[in-house]
């Protein structure tokens, strides 16, 4: 019997990979997650001469489809580790003849790793969609950096062309304070957690967003009409004390209805970086919105301290299908840092409610003052 495929391209600013999906393989669901910051089109000739970072073949799924040969020693491993075990994905490794063959526990979903012949092939399990997600996530930003491109560790708010980042360290409130852009002064969502950054050829830096899956805490989702109701938190759930600005206690929240709530931005934008926000929200009377102190070389540092990287941490090396190639282009992330440290940027504190009387103009006010 013959198998119908269909082939696709997944792209994101440069990052091509083209997919072969079997009738049956189970990633539409993945493909809408990914769908707010890739696109993906019936694959055509490609006029730009970019080959694929990977061409992923995504089989339906088959309990004997993808296993290592029978006796193969296999080591647990994480594709990703998280305090929530919503967001942790074990799995089992195996290496033969220079192919990995990775399967995750929780799921049963399946990958093959051939660098050799530019392919990875991909069975899901039940509810492996995120499976999915995760392989796709890690290659484009592993090929981004290898690419030149610096990954920071923010929120980002879009209006009008330009993008307001909100970066720090995890709990500092960078969710709540995108939230309350979105929901008092017009923004969409650009980037939840994650932006991608790219120098142009004439150096100016513009920024580009990044799918993530929700991960709120409790004083962020009971800020916003509805928010609980699509956490699935019932009005009877009262947060152990402290876990209201805590990093601790964070809530997974269902991604399309977050959408629905919360706008995003369109599909592909690269845009200017007009300001950058410093969260370390918390208990307080009041919001209190500051400019930066020290001089650009203080802020190129503040900013370096929260770049990121899919090649560094416990579980970066999941698989090895990619290089790590970085250090080619550490000049360039030494350029995009400082070039935001010229960005207007601003500290806040208290608890993260922005009011047109304690957010600076040119973030809160209509267009025409923002410019």
């Amino acid at each position: 019997m013959t198998t119908h495929t269909t082939a696709l391209r997944l792209d994101f600013h440069g990052t091509r990979l083209d997919l072969d999906v079997e009738d049956g393989a189970g990633i539409e669901g993945a493909l809408d997650f990914l769908a707010t910051h890739l696109t993906a089109e019936e694959a055509k000739p490609d006029e730009t001469g970019r080959d694929p970072v990977a061409i992923l073949r995504v089989h339906a799924f088959d309990p004997e489809r993808l296993a290592p040969p029978a006796g193969t020693v296999q080591e647990d491993i994480y594709l990703r580790k998280s305090a929530s075990e919503f967001f942790t994905v074990p799995a089992r490794r195996a290496v033969v003849d220079a192919r990995e063959y990775l399967e995750c526990t929780k799921t049963g979903s399946r990958f093959v790793f051939d660098p050799t012949a530019r392919v990875i092939d991909v069975a899901l399990g039940a509810g492996g969609h995120m499976d999915f997600v995760e392989l796709v996530r890690d290659l484009v930003l592993k090929h981004q950096e290898n690419t030149g491109a610096v990954v920071l560790h923010a929120t980002a708010a879009y209006r009008d062309g330009e993008v307001v980042l909100i970066t720090g360290a995890k709990g500092a409130g960078k969710s709540t304070v995108l939230l309350e852009l979105v929901e008092h002064f017009g923004y969409q969502v650009l980037s939840g957690d994650k932006t991608v950054l790219h120098e142009l050829p004439d150096g100016s830096v513009v920024a580009a967003g990044w799918p993530d899956y929700p991960h709120l805490g409790y004083g962020t989702v009971a800020k916003y009409p509805g928010l609980k109701d699509i956490a699935g938190i019932g009005d009877d759930y009262v947060p152990a004390e402290g876990h209201a600005f805590s990093p601790v206690g964070k809530f997974a929240v269902d991604p399309l209805p977050f959408r629905d709530r919360f706008p995003s931005a369109p599909v592909g934008v690269r845009v200017p970086v007009a300001a950058i926000l410093h969260p370390a929200i918390g208990p307080g009377e009041a919001t209190a919105v500051e400019p930066l102190t020290g001089g650009r070389q203080e802020h190129a540092e503040v900013l370096r301290a929260n770049v990121e990287s899919a090649f560094d941490g416990a579980n970066a090396g999941w698989h090895h299908y990619l290089d790590d190639g970085r250090a080619a282009h550490a000049d360039r992330l030494a350029r995009i840092t400082e070039v935001l440290a010229g960005v207007p940027a601003w500290t806040l504190t208290g608890p993260g409610d922005l009011t047109a009387e304690n957010v600076p103009p040119m973030i809160g006010g209509p267009a025409e003052v923002a410019r």
